[in-house]
């Protein structure tokens, strides 16, 4: 029988081991498209600066909102002369003296053609214009990911296409190799089988080598620490992705492209914040008036004076009220504020101008994808009937091969024909993806 140093060493063993399994788990994890897009969103660098500006832009905006209050400042001050005067009848006599005042004033804008409201108005729509500028370091990003995210799967496919063709040139091989041993086939035949699976696994390295690359780039897309324990989720069925998706009108489709292009937001709220900016300017031409209000108290000490009043009973005697109101109307400034104006007009022109030719450029996109996503549709569908045919073509040949009627080149020839027929059928299979995904991307800005 166990005694109990047995079973607690045999309980942590199991322990252990669970927690190795949990942690392997773990590292294995299975990224899906959207878990790499929400990652890399969370952990890109310009993004976080991005919500910085944002920020920051907030704040301005509270500013401007808060210029409408009074500022209110309180001063004192106290300054002293000694030395010799004379008055205005010749006598020379000491003038020493301190003198000092405190008080409190408040200052207030009474008018000044809605100058801070619309100050107000130009902070809200550039703290807007930032986070619409996030929105399109999402998008730019999000494109990218999408396109590595599928380099990464048929890599990976292609990767896998190829052991497939490594095993098989690995069985050809052992079977010539036990037919040359009895003496059925020349040595030659093995020596061809050698020669055609070291080709196929040096294709296997090169594949190898573009499927790190490719996990490589992703990772650092995402901002990932380790693409070697990044793993991708199984891809989507074949029958789900490559079903035929029906699309509305194409003007349809160019108004809801454009309706979901953060670019054509970000023009938009210039061209609020530019009717602002004008009114803002216009300012410029109006009188300002602007109220103010003070109290304080003096203080006077001769030093040498008899009957001196000390400093609370002259504060008390001595304290003062000031209403002012001061009326600022511009005159001239040199033509600045027209100026200006012309500048804003000028600007929205522009405005306008690159909204015309985002939205040229957004139909060009459109249209490109939707000839491609029709296109690589038939090609996917070509190259699946020639891989299937070209899978019966290698079939035939293995029979006659095994009969003794083709040779291993006749295999080889036909081994190869078929991995590329696959390997073009598994690229134009992802082609149609990325098509859709992009398409489907640019008109609704969703992958899903």
């Amino acid at each position: 029988m166990m005694n109990n140093y047995q079973r607690s060493r045999i309980k942590c063993w199991f322990i252990t081991i669970n927690i190795l399994l949990s942690t392997n788990v773990l590292a294995q994890r299975a990224w899906t498209l959207q878990d790499c897009i929400d990652y890399a969103v969370a952990h890109h660098l310009p993004i976080k600066q991005q919500d910085i500006k944002a920020k920051i832009k907030v704040l301005d905006q509270e500013m401007a909102v808060r210029e409408r209050l009074p500022s209110v400042s309180g001063y004192a001050n106290g300054y002293t002369t000694f030395g010799s005067s004379q008055d205005v009848f010749g006598t020379i006599r000491r003038n020493d003296n301190l003198n000092s005042n405190m008080g409190i004033n408040a200052e207030l804008t009474l008018y000044q053609y809605n100058y801070f409201r619309n100050q107000a108005k130009k902070a809200a729509s550039e703290a807007e214009q930032e986070h619409i500028e996030k929105e399109i370091l999402k998008r730019n990003l999000t494109v990218q990911l999408m396109e590595a995210y599928l380099q990464t799967l048929l890599a990976q496919a292609l990767l896998v296409s190829q052991d497939s063709a490594m095993q098989f040139s690995q069985q050809l091989l052992d079977k010539a190799q036990k037919s040359t041993a009895v003496g059925a086939t020349a040595v030659s035949v093995v020596a061809e089988a050698k020669a055609n699976l070291a080709r196929e696994k040096q294709q296997y390295q090169q594949y190898h080598k573009d499927r790190q690359q490719s996990l490589l780039k992703l990772a650092q897309l995402m901002n990932y620490p380790d693409y070697n324990n990044l793993s991708l989720a199984v891809p989507v069925a074949e029958s789900d992705l490559l079903q035929e998706h029906t699309f509305s009108d194409i003007s349809n489709l160019r108004e809801e492209a454009y309706l979901h292009n953060p670019v054509f937001a970000k023009f938009r709220s210039q061209a609020v914040g530019l009717e602002v900016e004008s009114k803002f300017v216009k300012a410029a031409l109006f009188p300002t008036v602007k109220g103010s209000a003070g109290l304080g108290s003096t203080y006077f000490n001769a030093f040498k004076a008899d009957n001196t009043r000390s400093f609370f009973v002259q504060s008390k005697d001595n304290f003062a009220q000031q209403l002012a109101v001061t009326v600022s109307v511009p005159i001239f400034n040199k033509g600045k504020t027209k100026r200006q104006l012309k500048q804003i007009d000028l600007n929205q022109q522009n405005i306008q101008l690159a909204i015309d030719n985002e939205k040229f450029a957004q139909q060009q996109i459109l249209d490109k994808l939707l000839l491609e996503l029709d296109e690589n549709r038939k090609q996917y569908g070509i190259a699946v009937e020639a891989s299937t045919a070209t899978a019966q073509s290698l079939d035939y040949t293995l029979r006659s091969f095994e009969a003794g009627k083709a040779s291993i080149y006749d295999v080889n020839t036909s081994k190869s024909n078929l991995i590329k027929a696959e390997s073009e059928t598994i690229r134009s299979k992802y082609t149609v993806v990325f098509n859709q995904l992009m398409l489907r991307y640019q008109i609704y800005g969703s992958i899903n």
